[in-house]
């Protein structure tokens, strides 16, 4: 028999205390997000009376998306708009507008926003929340980065802005890895996501790969700057010769030339763990895999191509060492080899004779770490000179900002070529430690429990994602990595990743032999964040 509902039953609820707290609260945040856009607006208008219609909407239009951002309650949605966002409208906003140093504040403020939005939920919901494994890392590296701000080599508060947004900027990735990378279905999401926007890059690669410089630059004022060097301090430019005329080196839709290989050396091997664990519409997985690949040769970038590869061979080692389903990685390995033979044939077809002249010398004189010998050799020198470092906003893009940096030894200016440079410029000792030491104590965990991992796929899926991150202290001999779009959030989203699988409820739950639904082990820290 079925009870009897009580009469009014459903008017009454509408009027439980808690939900009214919620349709207030709810009420709350949504009048926020038209005040604030409109305030915005309205002080932009009367502050400068001659802006025009469409600056004064863009500003609308920004407000609302960073409000909406902070109010949504799915955290996955806000971090996959971000990351699109990173890959696919970054370089474009900041090359296409003006002022770089004003459209390069747009990835800091939607980073802030998601975050802002988080821990204003944890607070609402006074949910005890425990920190992740590993998060005495972040602690450290954090705690570092701000002493700094005190050293007394540092010269003045926008310089310690600058280093604060150079070291800290990507450090909210290790959480989103953490609370949102808990299921294969995640995992594919990811990985999906990464492939398309490497294959994206490669495409847009392509095409400007058949342009001069001068059709290059007259994109945009950004453009301009970065295929000729006309700011002071901005390199060299970014044009090779072949046959006889000058060459563009293809951002893609990044700001710096190399972008899509970039993009492309962090999504191969995720795309080949994509191809060996899936059953269905293998073609997509293929697709990716052949996508990512040529995003990397249209780069025109040596450096990806060789990361690229070590990549795959440690993807490779992993899975091979993890006892899962071997023969299932070798036989994507070989399906991806023997796709890419005509698919490259195609691609080199449809590319200006003369494109890939930059991989004719691919040496370790010219392309690894000793093409940068005589930068990271210093590095020794300026550990024992400063061991705390030349102070912060010395090193990278933001060396720049509030004035070009003073700071000499014996009378010669610093180093910033290599990431190694970058550390102990900013950080000195304890930045050569920590940021190696987490790369390294992450490389210990997969290589000590992956072959635990009872799920063969989840144990495929986390060589995918680790494998780039092996790769990284041999990159950083040849180039800056903290502040890199690419680079710099996968460092801290990887370790997040790793946090979850290798010491977290993942592994508590493959370990413990239990077997659970797809999201099982997700506590309460993410039902706070989400």
């Amino acid at each position: 028999m079925s009870i009897p509902r009580a009469p009014f039953a459903g008017a009454a609820a509408m009027f439980h205390p808690v939900v009214v707290e919620r349709r207030l609260r709810d009420l709350l945040l949504l009048a926020l997000s038209a005040i604030v856009p409109a305030a915005l607006a309205l002080g932009l208008t009367v502050a400068l009376p001659n802006t025009s219609l469409l600056l004064v909407l863009g500003v609308i239009a920004a407000s609302v998306g960073i409000m909406a951002l902070m109010v949504s309650s799915r955290l996955e949605v806000t971090v996959v708009l971000l990351v699109l966002y990173l890959g696919l409208l970054d370089g474009p906003v900041k090359l296409l507008l003006p002022s770089r140093e004003i459209t390069a504040s747009v990835q800091d403020i939607l980073v802030v926003a998601i975050c802002a939005g988080a821990l204003m939920r944890l607070v609402v919901r006074r949910e005890r929340v425990k920190l992740p494994p590993l998060s005495s890392w972040v602690i450290a590296w954090v705690t570092v980065v701000a002493m700094n701000a005190f050293n007394p080599k540092t010269e003045g508060i926008l310089h310690s802005l600058g280093g604060f947004r150079q070291q800290l900027q990507w450090v909210p990735f290790f959480f989103f890895g953490y609370v949102l990378i808990r299921s294969k279905l995640r995992f594919r999401q990811l990985f999906i996501i990464l492939g398309v926007i490497a294959l994206i890059n490669g495409g847009v690669a392509a095409y400007q790969t058949g342009l001069s410089p001068s059709q290059l630059a007259s994109w945009g004022p950004g453009y301009r700057n970065l295929v000729f060097a006309t700011s002071p301090g901005s390199g060299s430019g970014r044009v090779y010769a072949s046959e006889g005329e000058a060459r563009v080196r293809p951002p893609g839709l990044g700001s710096e030339a190399g972008f899509s290989g970039s993009i492309g050396q962090v999504a191969l091997p995720c795309c080949l763990a994509l191809l060996a664990i899936t059953r269905r519409r293998r073609w997509l997985a293929a697709a990716l895999t052949l996508g990512a690949g040529a995003a990397i040769v249209v780069g025109l970038s040596r450096l990806p191509l060789i990361g690229a590869a070590l990549s795959v061979l440690v993807f490779t080692g992993l899975a091979a060492r993890s006892g899962q389903r071997i023969t299932r990685t070798v036989a994507a390995l070989l399906a991806v080899v023997i796709l890419a033979i005509p698919a490259g044939a195609l691609l080199v077809s449809q590319l200006r004779s003369g494109t890939l002249k930059r991989y004719e010398r691919i040496d370790t004189s010219s392309s690894t770490t000793l093409h940068k010998q005589s930068s990271w050799e210093r590095v020794p020198g300026y550990a024992v000179a400063q061991p705390f470092g030349f102070g912060l906003g010395t090193a990278g893009p933001v060396s720049g900002l509030g004035g070009k940096s003073t700071n000499l030894l014996e009378g010669h200016g610093l180093s910033s070529e290599t990431q190694w440079n970058v550390l102990v410029k900013e950080l000195g000792i304890p930045g050569l430690i920590l940021w190696p030491g987490l790369i390294f104590y992450v490389i210990a965990l997969a290589l000590g429990r992956l072959r635990r991992i009872k799920d063969a796929d989840i144990a495929i899926c986390l060589a995918g994602l680790l494998a780039t991150l092996f790769v990284l202290p041999i990159e950083a001999f040849s180039g800056g990595l903290t502040a890199s779009t690419v680079l710099g959030p996968y460092y801290w989203f990887a370790a997040g990743v790793a946090a979850y699988w290798f010491c977290g409820p993942g592994w508590a739950r493959f370990n413990r032999g239990v077997r659970r639904g797809p999201d099982a082990g997700v506590g309460a820290a993410q039902h706070a964040l989400a």
